[in-house]
C-alpha cells in the first residue's frame, strides 16, 4: 500500500488511494483514506451516469473542499489528465484516465496539465491519384502539386511559389 502526502487547506495529510466502484452503475471511483486509521478522507471523483466514459476514466471533483485534487492525482501519477470534461451546474468536471497502480507515485507522464500530448500527425490524403504514374496530387495553398508523397509535395511548394 503506497502512502501519499496530500496538502490541503494548509495542512498535510498522509493518505492512501483506494479504487472502488459506484454501486449505481459500477463506474470507477477514487477515494482517499487517512493512513493512520484508514478512515475515509475524501472521495475525489463524481458519478454522472449520463456522461459516457471509458472503463478506466473518471470525473475528478476538483472544486470546493476538493480544490487542487486533480493536481495531486497527476503529480503522484495516479491519473493522467485529458483535455475532456463536462459542465455540471457551475463547475467543470475534468475527465482523467486512471493509471495502473504499479506506476502510482512514480514520475508522471511528461505532459503538463496545460498541454496536450503531441500525437504523430498523419499526412493528409491526396486529392487525386494517377494510377498510371503512381503520383498523387495534393492541394496546398491553392496549388495543385503532383508528387510521390506529401513530404515531397511540401518540398516543391517553395519552388512553385517562386515561379
Amino acid at each position: 500500500m503506497k502512502v501519499f502526502t496530500l496538502t490541503a487547506h494548509g495542512q498535510s495529510h498522509q493518505v492512501t488511494v483506494h479504487l472502488h466502484n459506484y454501486y449505481q452503475n459500477n463506474r470507477l471511483a477514487i477515494q482517499l483514506n487517512s493512513f493512520e486509521d484508514q478512515a475515509p478522507y475524501a472521495v475525489v471523483t463524481v458519478n454522472k451516469p449520463e456522461v459516457l466514459l471509458a472503463d478506466n476514466e473518471v470525473l475528478v471533483k476538483d472544486y470546493s473542499e476538493n480544490e487542487g485534487m486533480l493536481e495531486f492525482l497527476v503529480r503522484n501519477n495516479i491519473v493522467t489528465p485529458t483535455p475532456n470534461g463536462v459542465q455540471s451546474g457551475f463547475v467543470w468536471l475534468p475527465v482523467a484516465v486512471v493509471n495502473d497502480e504499479s506506476v502510482w507515485g512514480e514520475v508522471p507522464n511528461p505532459y503538463s496539465m496545460d498541454e496536450e500530448p503531441e500525437y504523430n500527425q498523419l499526412d493528409p490524403a491526396p486529392y487525386e491519384i494517377n494510377t498510371l504514374t503512381g503520383k498523387s496530387m495534393w492541394i496546398i495553398k491553392d496549388y495543385r502539386i503532383w508528387a510521390e508523397n506529401y513530404q515531397q509535395a511540401l518540398e516543391l511548394l517553395p519552388l512553385i511559389e517562386q515561379a
